[in-house]
């Protein structure tokens, strides 16, 4: 990877494909020096899992590599990509004549101009704005995440950006419920981003505005896996008392994410009656009484 920011759009990738279909980071290029940032080949068995991962799920519908850059490369960058998007095409067809052809998706910040002329790149049918395909004999595609729409469906992309585009994708990112799917794929990614930046201190202004504008997820995560350990031991204790808590009551416990409320619940498990436990719960979650 190219830098810091590239590496994080090498994880949110993985993380978001890995359940899907094989996914390979830094893949070699038979009969090359190169490696390419990400190799896919999709799991048709999980289609319903990639359509959750909106435009990122869209890319992974076929066999692709995906390169990215958080800043905009430049033609010779480019043409670099395609070599090994060829070579690897080449690999591929040799192994198995029957293989579908793979897709190249590159993914630039800005708006590579020289990049999109040479290639001779349109706007994609059926596809948002900032998708532009080159000629359909290469198979490849470019992706301008500065023009992508400012919506839920393309954040997982947007994370892999830089700039502007990373900042807003992290803003975006941040008010998502804490149960949303993209959470659990991209938060491990931020929070080690995150984490590499403040070991050696930020080197740009952008890194250090990287590091303040990711402190929230930082207090989010601390909170949650506070939440996380009550709601847990508030179970333990209350099974060591009075034997399986009911599912219905469980289900209240695990999906609550207050942390007083969890304290107030854990202490009536250990000196409350059952029934007491029980109203608690009840009144504070709206769930059915179960005995």
């Amino acid at each position: 990877m190219r830098n810091r920011f590239d590496r994080l759009a090498k994880d949110v990738a993985q993380e978001g494909l890995t359940t899907t279909g094989k996914v390979v980071t830094n893949a070699e290029v038979a009969g090359e020096t190169q490696l390419a940032d990400v190799w896919y080949e999709p799991d048709p068995a999980r289609a319903s899992e990639r359509e959750r991962l909106g435009l990122l799920g869209r890319l992974a519908e076929t066999a692709c590599t995906i390169e990215a850059y958080s800043d905009t490369p430049s033609a010779e960058e480019a043409r670099a990509c395609v070599e090994k998007h060829l070579a690897v095409w080449r690999g591929r067809a040799a192994r198995d004549r029957a293989a579908e052809a793979p897709f190249l998706w590159m993914l630039s910040t800005g708006r590579p101009a020289a990049v999109l002329g040479g290639l001779c790149s349109a706007r994609m049918a059926g596809w948002p704005a900032g998708v532009y395909e080159g000629p359909g004999l290469l198979r490849t595609a470019l992706i301008v995440l500065s023009e992508l729409p400012r919506e839920r469906s393309t954040l997982l992309i947007r994370l892999v950006g830089g700039g502007r585009v990373l900042r807003e994708a992290i803003e975006d990112f941040r008010r998502l419920p804490l149960d949303a799917p993209e959470r659990a794929i991209a938060l491990g990614p931020l929070l080690r981003f995150r984490a590499a930046i403040a070991e050696v201190g930020p080197a740009t202004p952008e890194e250090e505005e990287i590091v303040m504008t990711t402190q929230e997820l930082v207090e989010q995560f601390i909170e949650q896996g506070r939440t996380q350990g009550m709601a847990r031991a508030t179970i333990t204790l209350y099974e060591a008392r009075f034997g399986p808590m009911p599912p219905a009551l469980r289900s209240a416990v695990e999906g609550i994410r207050d942390l007083p409320t969890l304290e107030k619940w854990h202490l009536l498990a250990g000196t409350g009656t059952r029934e007491e436990v029980h109203d608690a719960i009840t009144a504070g979650t709206g769930v059915g009484r179960s005995s």
